[in-house]
């Protein structure tokens, strides 16, 4: 297994069991330090088990495989998973509804069926350091629809958060990932992840896009500056 700056992360793959699935992760866990559990279809009641026994970083969604009963179950275990616990679709179609994206609460990072495994593992790396993958176009729709989605109004749980996660939200708020942010404030990453898995709940969101356009709509241009 590579030696990178990502630390050893887990994560489920919800993909068909064979030999595709069994490469693409034999593939992943060779270039990252991330150790990948296969889990199919029908077999997604597993992924309580799975929460209650290890820690889980991502959860990895083959988009084609997701049809509509099997979302549906996973809806209904997703809350098991803690806050951090982010979502990555992959061998989607370029034309994807963006309308799509508001059913995966925890999305960071969206692949495409035509992307090779160069491309994907770069796409890893960014999400293993606490950034996004996915398109300007799928940001700025994300955006579009989640604004639309939740009120503009001034939040109340800005107040409720201590100074140094105030300072993580607003930096996230310019886009920083969590390694900038950690050069900015002078402290380690994972005291950067502890305190945004902090603020993400007190701020009522799900993941770091959301956190970013919070930002943008709760805290004053005056101190967001």
């Amino acid at each position: 297994m590579a030696t990178s700056v990502e630390g050893n992360q887990r994560a489920v793959l919800l993909a068909e069991n064979n030999l595709q699935s069994s490469l693409l992760i034999e593939s992943i866990e060779q270039q990252l330090n991330i150790e990948i559990r296969l889990i199919s279809p029908e077999r997604i009641g597993q992924l309580r088990r799975t929460t209650n026994d290890n820690r889980v970083d991502l959860i990895i969604i083959n988009y084609p495989t997701m049809g509509h009963w099997t979302v549906r179950q996973y809806h209904e275990v997703r809350d098991v998973f803690p806050i951090e616990a982010q979502e990555v679709l992959i061998n989607t179609s370029p034309g994807i509804r963006q309308s799509e994206m508001l059913r995966w609460q925890r999305l960071v990072g969206v692949f495409y069926a035509t992307d090779n495994l160069e491309r994907l593992i770069t796409g890893f790396k960014c999400i293993l350091n606490g950034e996004m993958w996915m398109s300007r176009k799928l940001v700025y729709e994300y955006i579009k629809l989640y604004l639309g989605k939740h009120s503009r109004t001034p939040n109340p749980y800005y107040t409720q958060l201590t100074r140094q996660e105030q300072e993580i939200i607003k930096l996230l708020g310019h886009g920083a990932s969590n390694t900038q942010i950690a050069q900015t404030l002078f402290v380690s990453e994972n005291t950067v992840k502890a305190h945004l898995h902090n603020a993400l709940k007190k701020i009522k969101v799900n993941n770091r896009l959301q956190a970013r356009i919070w930002a943008k709509g709760n805290i004053t241009p005056r101190e967001l500056a």
